[in-house]
């Protein structure tokens, strides 16, 4: 079975697929926006993410290895998102990314989303303003310049609740480190 979910917020995305686990549906592949899953027994794996700042680095390969020898399976892996799991029999298991790193994760993918906000606005009302001062309508070129538009409302979503996310771990993070 494929199911399509924009991957932005990775926290939102590893609940769903314990949620799909617990429904029987185990995790096969996955791309930034195709997931796909097959029929298996509900609740056998917990799913996890890392989001791999080690790429390419030579340490990369002994932090696979110290999961697999953990027990851990790698699932997948699209770029540097990678989803792991483990029996759920053997218990409950997380992967310690610090909230620092995770922060600096958030904060890169707020600012790519962020540009793609700002260019797809100025793209949209640039062009809309053209679009008003002929005397003919190109509605052609209007269209295109409402689905910019459409883009940054649409997109807008998704950043505020990476925003959040991030407020909310800089406060844990404060919480803690205090």
């Amino acid at each position: 079975m494929h199911k399509y979910r924009l991957m932005i917020n990775p926290y939102a995305i590893e609940k769903w697929v314990n949620d799909m686990a617990c429904k029987g549906w185990h995790l096969k592949k996955f791309t930034w926006i195709r997931f796909t899953f097959e029929r298996g027994e509900s609740g056998s794996y917990i799913y996890r993410h890392d989001e791999l700042e080690r790429v390419g680095t030579h340490y990369e390969e002994e932090y696979l290895e110290f999961l697999k020898s953990s027990g851990i399976e790698q699932v997948d892996r699209s770029g540097n998102f990678v989803f792991f799991r483990k029996a759920a029999q053997e218990g409950p298991f997380e992967l310690y990314t610090d909230k620092k790193t995770k922060l600096g994760t958030l904060s890169k993918k707020m600012t790519v989303l962020l540009s793609l906000i700002l260019l797809n606005l100025l793209i949209g009302i640039t062009g809309l303003t053209g679009d008003f001062s002929e005397r003919t309508m190109d509605w052609v070129g209007f269209t295109m310049n409402m689905l910019n538009l459409i883009v940054v409302v649409l997109f807008s979503f998704p950043l505020i609740k990476l925003i959040r996310l991030r407020n909310r771990l800089k406060r844990e993070l404060n919480v803690f480190s205090d």
